[in-house]
């Protein structure tokens, strides 16, 4: 069909295999690679498996990001259905998120560690990146050495095919 190639119903298998499509939370994402001119998109479904992981780690993007957490029940979409933690800014203020909620991020804002302390039920979590391909400057230094080993860090420049 003339117009099929802006709908993304499933990765490509070589999309599947590599970088983020690799997650099995990952519901679906799109960069510039996938859909050409799109902006960096993710959704990704949370469970009790993303309570065992420590967390994201602090850190910068080079373009403005749009963060969505999004409760899956029907007849009380604000429920979350689960707590998680957002630090924002150079002195990691902690934010608890128990609602469905929007966070905009500006350029270069430090933001995170981002956490799932609880899930109660499944939520979607979106993330919007005003870029064509995903940036990131990790900020390890703004966690304990302890917690460094145990978090989830991301560099990437944007330039990167996986």
């Amino acid at each position: 069909m003339k117009y099929s190639q802006y709908f993304l119903h499933e990765l490509p298998e070589e999309q599947r295999k590599k970088g983020f499509g690799r997650m099995p939370s990952m519901v679906a994402y799109t960069d510039n690679d996938i859909i050409a001119g799109s902006k960096y998109f993710s959704v990704m479904l949370m469970g009790e498996e993303a309570t065992k992981v420590a967390g994201h780690g602090p850190h910068i993007h080079q373009d403005p990001e749009l963060l969505v957490a999004l409760g899956t029940d029907p007849a009380n979409p604000q429920d979350l259905g689960a707590d998680m933690e957002m630090c924002m800014g150079p002195e990691l203020e902690s934010h608890i998120i128990t609602v469905s909620t929007m966070i905009w991020i500006p350029a270069k804002f430090v933001h995170a560690p981002f956490r799932i302390l609880k899930v109660r039920r499944p939520f979607l979590f979106i993330q919007c990146q005003y870029a064509p391909k995903l940036t990131e400057t990790s900020l390890k230094k703004l966690v304990s050495e302890e917690m460094r080993d145990k978090m989830i860090f991301i560099n990437a420049d944007g330039k990167q095919k996986d």
